[in-house]
């Protein structure tokens, strides 16, 4: 969305931590996120890291503001958080309790989070959120069988004794949320109209006022007599924008050679007559794809394989949704959408009513951040979804707790008139060092082997992958292969579990596509440090 005008950024003429005022590249973008409609709540805000003495609990205490002709008062925060999404609210929640100041600037505020989550039960016992579910399932199910295996019986069902949650995407939010009330964090929906690094001590953002919106969940603070344009400055800046990417840079030379690949789903929320399936499982993959009857839909199938993920949600309610593995070009809406409904037509399930539709679009692999920029990124910006499966939250989730304690720690290592620069520079390496990056080459390995398998290949596959022991592929879904040895094990005991077929596929696969990047992902990471 463009931004209706351009206006001019004010810069102050002294600065809290240094007397220069350095001019630097500017962002000019806007950015649009969907969240739970709940009115932005108007908090207290901290002192910013660097002023204080000592850590101490938050106060009500104004952020530090800056006196100067161009305007009156312009606060001060630690980090500016732009977007409210999962991300961008898990990271301004860990930043908060550790006494860092924040502001969370997101013109979509008020909006619902438009995407179903489901996470592995216990990813999110480790961060404290196993309670914002809305069921929970201790068996989950792929089936992995061929055209004539319609049986829930066939020996084809794999069942994982691991437990799997459906998010409540309302209590996940609202929690995030008085977490960051609890300890000072300012939100404010509005458009970041522009981004500017006015000296190496903090940035300068132009806040653009939204239209106010009308009824009972109106936010009063930005009603038509607000200010078209807030102006505040930030130590640090994190983009958790999702993948609009909205002020991250991406490094095309470090990236050399990776490709974006895509997974798009169809879902629906629907009553139904009745639920053929086991109303205690979870189905994590159904590969059976009998409902496609004609010669013309079986060549589809096998070309483009599709997957079924539900969510029992009663005796006749459930979240159905078909899912692409890993593509070079996107299965279109319609094509999964014609899917779904005949499957579920093929099992006798007849919908009743369609409470939801769900459209999900996510681009996997791809160029990596740019980790010399001074803005730093969180979340799907910071490209972090798995690049073989599409999963981030219960990471993103997990991840906000270090990435929020580097931050801090940066800040008062550098102190207040030390260049922030070094703190983004921190903060990437967290995010993307070469322990990161060496496993990221194992999991692009792995996506690249996906793309080029067809529906068959797709089944053995993970009839292989769920046949490992449960601690190497709970670490691959989870982004935990984290050392060389891991990962080495995890794909000699892949090879030893796979069909034939599929150990050849492995063979080409390391000469055709993995080359040096799967070859470094099992060496020292010493010995790798400079090789992107």
């Amino acid at each position: 969305m463009a931004f209706a005008s351009n206006l001019p950024v004010q810069s102050p003429t002294s600065s809290l931590f240094s007397s220069a005022v350095c001019p630097t590249r500017s962002h000019n973008r806007s950015h649009n996120r969907q969240t739970h409609r709940r009115r932005v709540p108007t908090a207290s805000t901290a002192t910013p890291i660097s002023e204080q003495k000592r850590p101490s609990p938050s106060t009500s205490a104004s952020p530090k503001t800056l006196q100067s002709d161009a305007s009156p008062e312009i606060p001060l925060y630690d980090v500016l958080v732009v977007g409210a999404g999962p991300a961008g609210l898990s990271l301004a929640a860990a930043l908060s309790q550790m006494n860092v100041s924040v502001c969370c600037v997101d013109r979509s505020f008020n909006n619902p989070w438009p995407n179903h989550y489901g996470v592995w039960r216990d990813e999110f016992q480790r961060v404290g959120f196993e309670d914002c579910a809305t069921d929970r399932y201790d068996t989950t199910v792929i089936q992995v069988g061929g055209p004539q295996s319609n049986s829930a019986s066939d020996d084809s069902k794999i069942s994982v004794d691991r437990s799997y949650i459906r998010v409540d995407r309302v209590m996940l939010k609202e929690k995030l949320i008085r977490q960051c009330e609890q300890n000072g964090v300012r939100f404010v929906r509005r458009n970041v109209q522009s981004l500017q690094h006015v000296c190496p001590q903090w940035s300068q953002i132009s806040l653009e006022r939204v239209s106010s919106e009308k009824g009972p969940d109106a936010n009063p603070s930005d009603d038509e007599s607000s200010p078209d344009l807030e102006i505040v400055r930030s130590r640090i800046v994190a983009d958790c924008t999702g993948h609009a990417v909205a002020f991250t840079s991406m490094d095309e030379d470090r990236s050399h050679g990776l490709r974006t690949w895509y997974q798009a789903a169809y879902g629906i929320e629907a009553e139904v007559k009745s639920y053929p399936y086991e109303k205690d499982e979870m189905v994590l993959m159904d590969f059976r794809d009998a409902h496609m009857t004609s010669d013309a839909e079986r060549d589809a199938s096998q070309r483009q394989p599709t997957f079924l993920y539900v969510f029992p949600g009663g005796e006749k309610r459930a979240f159905f949704e078909e899912t692409s593995v890993i593509q070079n070009e996107a299965v279109s809406f319609e094509e999964l959408k014609d899917r779904l409904y005949k499957r579920l037509e093929y099992d006798g399930i007849e919908v009743e009513r369609v409470i939801e539709e769900e459209l999900s679009f996510i681009p996997l692999g791809g160029l990596l951040p740019d980790l010399s920029q001074r803005v730093i990124a969180f979340g799907g910006a910071a490209l972090l979804v798995h690049p073989a499966t599409g999963y981030m939250v219960g990471r993103t989730m997990n991840l906000a707790q270090r990435l929020a304690q580097r931050l801090k720690d940066s800040l008062q290592s550098v102190g207040p008139d030390g260049d922030v620069g070094d703190v983004s520079k921190a903060c990437w390496e967290e995010l993307w060092g070469v322990k990161v990056r060496r496993q990221r080459d194992f999991l692009v390995f792995g996506a690249e082997l996906l793309e080029s398998l067809d529906m068959d290949e797709s089944r053995a596959f993970f009839k292989a992958f769920f046949r490992l022991p449960r601690d190497l592929w709970a670490r691959f879904l989870a982004y935990e292969l984290e050392t060389p040895q891991h990962r080495a094990m995890f794909a000699f005991m892949f090879f030893v579990v796979a069909d034939n077929n599929i150990r050849v596929r492995l063979l080409r696969a390391m000469f055709e596509i993995g080359k040096w990047r799967m070859a470094r992902s099992v060496l020292p990471e010493w010995l790798t440090a400079d090789q992107d």
